[in-house]
């Protein structure tokens, strides 16, 4: 299980992040075949993926919204302690938000793949983070 949540908060630090198209999305690369998806699993991927966009654009701009604002309160010359909190709060729950529905969608995607094709999965992408750079690493 914590294996399962382990990779699950890897994939959306690396799926929210604009810069990290590289392994995202999986359902499209060459992995599916090695994953011996059927053509219903890779349709029933797709509805899922399609299903959850939109709630995961808008949970992960909710965090960069958060986060910018978050660098404007501690770029102030006079931080004000009040300010802060309410922000840090604001960027805490957008966190949260967009955790809970990736892992919602994540749970979704775990119950179409059979048990071999997640365990190759969560071994392809251990195998693609010790292979990138370690300032591009997606932070556990």
């Amino acid at each position: 299980m914590m294996r399962f949540l382990f990779f699950a908060l890897l994939l959306i630090a690396g799926g929210l992040q604009a810069q990290n198209h590289g392994d995202f999305p999986w359902w499209n690369s060459p992995l599916r075949q090695d994953l011996g998806l059927t053509p219903q699993q890779e349709q029933q991927i797709r509805q899922i993926v399609h299903s959850y966009r939109n709630r995961l654009l808008d949970a992960r701009n909710t965090v960069a919204k958060a986060q910018g604002d978050l660098e404007d309160v501690l770029n102030d010359p006079q931080v004000n302690p009040d300010e802060a909190k309410q922000v840090i709060d604001r960027l805490a729950a957008a966190r949260a938000n967009s955790t809970r529905v990736f892992l919602e969608m994540s749970v979704q995607l775990r119950r179409v793949l059979t048990y071999d094709q997640w365990r190759a999965l969560i071994r392809r992408w251990d195998e693609q983070q010790k292979r990138k750079p370690p300032d591009t690493q997606t932070p556990p």
